[in-house]
């Protein structure tokens, strides 16, 4: 864990309730996932089997983002024996999910057969995205665009009449 661990919402005080960064712009048909666990792995990845709870998305051949259920301080202390370097990246990204493949045209040029991909979505803003079962996505924004790329969604599936 590097130097900036305190940033971590896994490193607040017990008592302390964190804020979801886009809690004020969802609306139907999006789902808030940032209380997610992110982790980013930077290292030797191709040995690395995330546990159970955890979901490992590639990035780069030396680079992935650990998505974790659980306690992100948890999987960073399992992880950092593996000659991986992580960067706790839980406050850093929104996350939400939204249904509908024709809303994902709509939003990026990424398809689905190169996803999980980082690509410009929702006209410019840079984020990962993932497809989940059936016609899901997730998507991982940084989350001071978060609140912004989450209406352009929300606008979206109105648009689409949903």
């Amino acid at each position: 864990m590097t130097r900036l661990a305190f940033l971590s919402p896994a490193n607040a005080a017990p008592d302390v309730a964190i804020a979801s960064p886009i809690a004020h712009a969802l609306g139907p048909g999006v789902t808030d996932v940032s209380h997610l666990g992110k982790l980013e792995l930077r290292g030797e990845l191709a040995r690395f089997e995330p546990a159970a709870g955890e979901e490992l998305l590639p990035l780069a051949p030396s680079r992935a983002l650990l998505v974790t259920a659980g306690s992100p301080a948890a999987a960073a202390a399992r992880v950092a024996g593996a000659r991986v370097r992580v960067y706790d990246q839980t406050a850093a990204l929104a996350a939400f999910e939204f249904d509908g493949e024709d809303v994902l045209r709509r939003l990026t040029d990424l398809g689905r057969a190169q996803l999980p991909a980082v690509g410009a979505i929702a006209r410019g803003t840079w984020a990962l995205v993932e497809a989940r079962a059936g016609e899901r996505f997730r998507v991982f924004v940084p989350q001071e665009l978060g609140h912004h790329v989450v209406e352009v969604v929300v606008d979206t599936l109105r648009g689409l009449g949903r």
